[in-house]
């Protein structure tokens, strides 16, 4: 089990990494400003990744893909979202005019990309096949960053470029990650008879719970737009960015939290809360030795990274951020995989919710950009408490009976 949590945390680790790799490149290139416009496209493509993620990556593993209405159901639930979602983001960003009409259609593309590839990612995911959704990974950046040298060295590079590199990118993965999924989940049906209805009822709410931490991050780069430009955006997210190595290692546990915990709720167990704790203690002490190496490496590594060097205020700022996350993951994971998935959610949108009228006071206020992760922090930090509360006060998961059971096997 200890090598099958490896394998989640470098899954996750390939794909945060290429994500930092891409950020950097970005940043490098094409300098701080447009930098933190970039910061706003992909914030966007998380955001509407997210929601496919919840609606059908989550329903993926806890539903039972093996009977036909419902694998028809998630096809056609992908099909749907990613393309209205695409559509959508088109439609904003050229209308706006925060991108013209051949920048808005690749970042258009790109975003259905995204949401395609990471529904693949789950299917291994949900077979534990963790080495292989990493490899998954890194097939799809060699052709993004193949893509962008070569507009680079032969022609003028524009954040279109990076889009539609990307675009291509996540295409071929996707193509990779479906060869090597097991025989049985490459079974494509028709989508006559696909119950939707059963998707949506359970996905739903994850795809709202997903969407949560991404959208409050774009709406933080909105404000901070607002109040201070985009060289602070860029710069906010630089630091962001450079601290993302932790939040990696808590989305692969969480990942694998998830599986673990759905399978033992198909077999008819419990996931156990005092098994989320050790987690969260582990988390927790994993993040305090982090953070440390972080901030004593800002001066050397970040203006290697970024040509700039970030606030380390800003830097401490998202590990407290960091910190939070950590005690939110596991408790998440067990009340989601348990049918609790509205609590859940409405407990994570309240802090959601909180964390962004904190901003907003913060800005009247006349805080520094660098500041704001804080208020974040401390409202995580709350739905963090809430969950746990919640699962410890059911009497499912996490109950004392469910702790019996885990400390049985």
């Amino acid at each position: 089990m200890k090598r099958k949590a490896l394998g989640a945390v470098i899954a996750q680790a390939a794909q945060a990494g290429i994500g930092l790799l891409l950020q950097i490149l970005v940043a490098r290139m094409l300098g701080i400003e447009e930098y933190g416009r970039f910061a706003i496209l992909y914030g966007v493509v998380i955001v509407a990744t997210a929601v496919v993620t919840g609606l059908v990556g989550d329903s993926l593993v806890v539903l039972d893909r093996s009977q036909r209405p419902i694998r028809a159901g998630l096809e056609a639930m992908l099909l749907a979202s990613s393309a209205v979602l695409a559509v959508g983001s088109f439609l904003i960003a050229w209308l706006t005019g925060f991108s013209d009409a051949a920048e808005s259609a690749l970042f258009a593309l790109a975003l259905a990309a995204f949401a395609v590839e990471e529904i693949v990612r789950r299917m291994l995911i949900a077979h534990l096949l963790f080495i292989r959704t990493a490899i998954t990974d890194v097939a799809g950046f060699v052709v993004a960053l193949a893509i962008i040298l070569t507009v680079h060295v032969t022609g003028t590079l524009t954040l279109a470029a990076f889009l539609g590199g990307i675009a291509a990118g996540q295409i071929v993965a996707t193509f990779v990650g479906w060869f090597l999924s097991p025989r049985s989940d490459r079974r494509l049906v028709g989508l006559r008879g696909a119950d939707m209805a059963a998707v949506w009822r359970y996905g739903m709410w994850r795809g709202l719970q997903q969407v949560l931490r991404p959208s409050l991050f774009t709406v933080l780069r909105l404000l901070v737009l607002a109040g201070a430009g985009l060289t602070a955006v860029g710069l906010l997210e630089a630091a962001r960015t450079y601290t993302s190595p932790l939040i990696l290692v808590i989305g692969g546990l969480s990942s694998f939290l998830f599986v673990r915990f759905a399978d033992q709720h198909k077999a008819g167990g419990s996931g156990s809360v005092r098994e989320a704790d050790r987690v969260v203690v582990f988390l927790l002490a994993g993040t305090v030795v982090m953070s440390a190496i972080a901030v004593v490496l800002i001066p050397w590594v970040s203006p290697l990274l970024f040509d700039v060097e970030v606030d380390p205020l800003a830097v401490i700022a998202w590990l407290a951020y960091g910190m939070s996350v950590a005690v939110v993951t596991p408790y998440g994971a067990l009340g989601a995989v348990a049918g609790r998935q509205v609590a859940v959610f409405v407990i994570r949108l309240s802090d959601t919710i909180l964390a962004i009228v904190a901003a907003i006071v913060m800005i009247a206020l006349g805080a520094q950009p660098s500041t704001l992760p804080f208020a974040l922090a401390v409202a995580s930090l709350l739905g963090g408490l809430g969950l746990r509360w919640l699962v410890v006060a059911g009497r499912g998961p996490g109950s004392p009976r469910g702790d019996r059971a885990q400390d049985r096997e």
